[in-house]
């Protein structure tokens, strides 16, 4: 049975399996600033030296993806959440308790769990962080 069909939105078929990569991921945000410590000073991720290095967007590299970010006056949120895989689960942890004090007026959060870091930017979105495993390729 197709979508149509059934008359209403079924998840699994539209299921498209264990995406690895997706290129790029535009969020808009409110403020470069917090974007900047939380993405580059908190997750540990560089920020495109060569490609929008304006205050008004910025592009984030995830290895061969990247989060683009441009400001807009109202934050988007994702309905779900962001999978990331960093390579030093520690050094992530230090890095975000060390931006805690200034994200601490948003809806910044992190929280530890067994096999993975939930992380949660100034506007809401989630971004659980992994260690690397043969699981993701």
């Amino acid at each position: 049975m197709t979508r149509s069909q059934a008359g209403k939105y079924d998840r699994a078929a539209e299921d498209v399996g264990n995406v690895v990569a997706l290129e790029h991921v535009n969020l808009g945000i409110a403020d470069q600033g917090l974007a900047t410590v939380f993405y580059i000073s908190g997750l540990g991720l560089t920020r495109d030296p060569y490609m929008m290095t304006g205050i008004d967007n910025m592009w984030v590299n995830v290895g061969r993806s990247q989060f683009h970010l441009p400001t807009m006056a109202r934050a988007q949120r994702l309905r779900g959440r962001v999978g990331l895989v960093i390579p030093d689960r520690e050094a992530l942890l230090q890095r975000l308790d060390r931006v805690k004090g200034v994200l601490g007026d948003t809806r910044f959060a992190v929280v530890e769990r067994e096999d993975h870091v939930d992380t949660t930017c100034p506007w809401g979105n989630r971004i659980r962080c992994h260690t690397p495993d043969p699981r993701f390729g």
